[in-house]
């Protein structure tokens, strides 16, 4: 979430990461949602914010990755647009997936953010079903196509009851899924609402 659009790729890889993660990136440019968006919470150590993915869109990524000289790991995080409905969600990853393929050591798939309008509710067991089974497909067409395999990671939130844990897990498995990544923010407030800001929605 730092870097939204590949803009300072270069700069962060002088910082001396391991790998770093741009996006996450839509297919359309959108401005995200209203300011203030993101709110310091010093005495916890701890932000919220509620960004909404804030980008230029996946074709103003992919010319800064271009043009970026860094050549170590790099994952691209790919998301829907806040218009999109959310039964048309997947075209939305499938067309950024598309266009980040060549250019991804790994591809983060972001259906966990709390700050675009029913989202996470890709994470239901028959909506994530039909969304993985999707990326698979496309994930084995594009690495026959341009003959490497680029790793997908489902990012989850934290916000789940075991059950909806063991059913991610089993989709995971069931879809051959390489990774996951878990957590995204979370929703729960229990240790900062007494905090200034600590009651502002969004991701803590």
């Amino acid at each position: 979430g730092l870097d939204k659009n590949g803009e300072a790729i270069d700069g962060l890889a002088r910082m001396g990461f391991g790998f770093i993660e741009i996006g996450t990136v839509t297919p359309r440019a959108q401005p995200g949602n209203p300011k203030p968006r993101l709110f310091r919470l010093p005495q916890a150590r701890a932000i919220i914010n509620r960004m909404g993915f804030n980008n230029h869109g996946v074709d103003a990524l992919v010319s800064n990755v271009r043009a970026a000289k860094y050549r170590g790991v790099l994952g691209i995080n790919i998301g829907k647009n806040f218009d999109t409905a959310i039964e048309d969600a997947a075209s939305d990853y499938l067309a950024c997936l598309e266009k980040v393929y060549a250019l991804a050591s790994y591809v983060t798939v972001n259906i966990s953010s709390p700050n675009t309008s029913n989202l996470r509710q890709l994470q239901g067991e028959s909506e994530l079903d039909g969304q993985l089974g999707t990326l698979r497909a496309a994930q084995l067409r594009l690495a026959d196509q341009h003959g490497r395999y680029v790793p997908l990671a489902l990012k989850i939130a934290p916000d789940l009851d075991a059950t909806q844990v063991i059913n991610i897990a089993d989709a995971l498995r069931r879809h051959r899924i390489d990774a996951v990544i878990a957590t995204n923010t979370t929703i729960a407030r229990d240790q900062v609402s007494h905090l200034p800001h600590g009651g502002e929605t969004g991701g803590l």
